[in-house]
């Protein structure tokens, strides 16, 4: 390599690799430009659509639907359990294709929308009906729109797994769907409150206006990876088996990526318990509320410029190593907290605060990013190791983003039950409640400080707990590599060995004076 090339490679700035990285997905030979920003609409409008049932759903049926914190309590321990019940069946049906070769997560994508989104507006409407006909309407249909979001959900994940089988093209696909979808996530949330604000009297319709215009504008989405999206990688040297199903349990046993992944996400549940409770934090322990529109702006924006810097990092660490990494740079900054401790409690420097949990937000995104890379990746090593166990390649896409929903649905469950406990730990008191008054309740210093080493050891422990985990997962680097040039020299082997059996059997009859069609109808006879 000569002298002056080197220097030009030095003088790459990050404006020029961002341009690199834009040409990557410009002429990237796996994935065209159609394709991503078609997979990446689907995330888009997916995502508004549920931020408004997500941000709005729990605040309408107490305020208006007239239905009670109890009944909505039951609702949502029914949607979690409906969804880790759809989530594998979901992944079962969606492995699969028709008698005619179609891909069921294909024909997923196209018929899901429509009543996703008939039902995410069905839910803002208040029938005339009385009140346990009313209840039983929001149950059916929540529960429509819980079981086709898990449906639609996992269909596009499944497709878009199946785009290329090559690990690096993978990277810019994902990173500009991440950015759309973090994007859809945030606009609802953003504008609700603003035009409730502006317009509280007409609160109840502001709520339906939003969830018609995001489940209109959510459906014209939502169908475009039905139209631009397409199963490229047809792996034809993976023989048809009655026994795929009990195959495919096997191969997600033998998946380690995957299942250090949701040992991860099981763990990160601690770091959720930190993200719910920096709203005490600011409320009651610092008195300055005003701090989480602040803060989390600042996070927003640093999370975004962390997805953009996917593909210039993924160059030289995996998706494995970004996660890892994220998680150990985010609880660096919690155990300064911790450590600064006293003098944050006795200072209150807001500086100080804003800078570490600001900072903190920015692996996020390219985390969830990478989150979706490793799991795509995860296919190509549990086929390799289910060929070198049972002599059988195996792939299931669909089931394995099935099972990361569920162990992210028991995430949230756990993380809805840890923060409570926390709370009863440190001795906080709720608000009073007298007929149709609140009498609020001044916490005592104990229970001020209580918040705050409640936040920070469990963003200590919701960070470093995952990393941990991460770096038990092996499929990195070198070994990655070494491995995927194996199951490669193997694939071809296996498709050589296809391709010639297809090619004798399409001869034989020939040698025998018969034609292809009298051998087809003499077996019918």
């Amino acid at each position: 390599m000569t002298a002056t090339v080197k220097a030009e490679k030095k003088k790459g700035g990050f404006g020029s690799k961002f341009t690199r990285f834009w040409h990557n997905i410009t002429s990237n030979p796996s994935v065209t430009v159609k394709e991503t920003l078609g997979y990446s609409a689907g995330l888009l409008g997916n995502s508004a659509a549920q931020d408004v049932e997500a941000f709005a759903l729990t605040l309408f049926l107490t305020r208006f639907m007239g239905i009670g914190a109890a009944y909505v309590l039951i609702l949502e321990l029914v949607a979690k359990i409906a969804n880790v019940i759809a989530d594998p069946i979901a992944g079962l049906i969606l492995d699969r294709k028709t008698k005619n070769g179609r891909s069921m997560a294909k024909i997923f994508s196209l018929i899901t929308p429509f009543p996703l989104a008939v039902s995410s507006i069905l839910l803002f409407v208040v029938p005339k009906i009385g009140f346990t006909q009313r209840v039983i309407y929001v149950f059916v249909f929540y529960l429509i729109y819980i079981f086709c979001d898990s449906f639609y959900d996992m269909s596009i994940q499944t497709i878009a797994a199946r785009m290329t089988s090559n690990p690096k093209d993978r990277k810019n696909f994902y990173t500009v769907a991440q950015f759309a979808e973090t994007l859809g996530g945030m606009l609802p949330s953003g504008f609700i409150p603003i035009f409730v604000a502006a317009y509280a009297e007409k609160e109840q319709f502001i709520y339906l206006a939003f969830a018609i215009v995001f489940g209109i504008i959510g459906f014209f989405f939502m169908i475009v990876p039905a139209f631009t999206l397409r199963d490229k990688t047809e792996f034809k040297y993976i023989r048809k088996t009655e026994k795929k199903v009990q195959l495919s349990f096997k191969a997600l046993a033998l998946n380690r990526p995957m299942w250090m992944l949701i040992l991860a996400t099981l763990f990160d549940s601690l770091r959720q318990v930190t993200y719910t409770g920096l709203a005490y934090f600011y409320l009651e322990t610092l008195d300055a509320f005003w701090m989480a529109s602040l803060v989390g702006t600042v996070s927003s924006y640093l999370s975004y410029a962390g997805i953009l810097l996917v593909p210039i990092i993924c160059r030289k660490w995996s998706a494995r190593d970004v996660i890892m990494g994220g998680y150990a740079y985010t609880g660096v900054f919690y155990l300064i907290l911790l450590l600064c401790g006293r003098y944050i409690l006795d200072a209150r420097p807001f500086w100080l605060i804003t800078l570490c949990i600001g900072l903190a937000g920015l692996p996020n995104g390219a985390m969830s990013s990478c989150r979706k890379i490793l799991l795509a990746d995860s296919s190509d090593y549990m086929e390799y190791k289910t060929w070198k166990k049972y002599g059988e390649p195996v792939r299931s896409e669909a089931m394995i983003f099935a099972t990361n929903s569920t162990a992210n649905r028991v995430k949230t469950l756990f993380k809805s039950s840890l923060f409570p406990i926390g709370l009863l730990i440190i001795g906080y008191v709720s608000a009073y409640s007298f007929g149709n008054s609140t009498i609020q309740v001044i916490q005592s210093e104990n229970v001020l400080r209580g918040i705050f080493y409640l936040i920070t050891i469990c963003g200590i422990a919701g960070n470093f707990i995952p990393a941990a985990f991460m770096l038990l997962d092996n499929f990195h680097g070198k070994k990655k590599e070494a491995l995927m040039s194996e199951l490669e020299e193997m694939r071809l082997a296996r498709l050589k060995e296809y391709e010639m059996k297809k090619k004798l059997d399409f001869e034989s009859p020939k040698k025998f004076g018969t034609s292809n069609k009298e051998v087809k109808s003499s077996k019918g006879k």
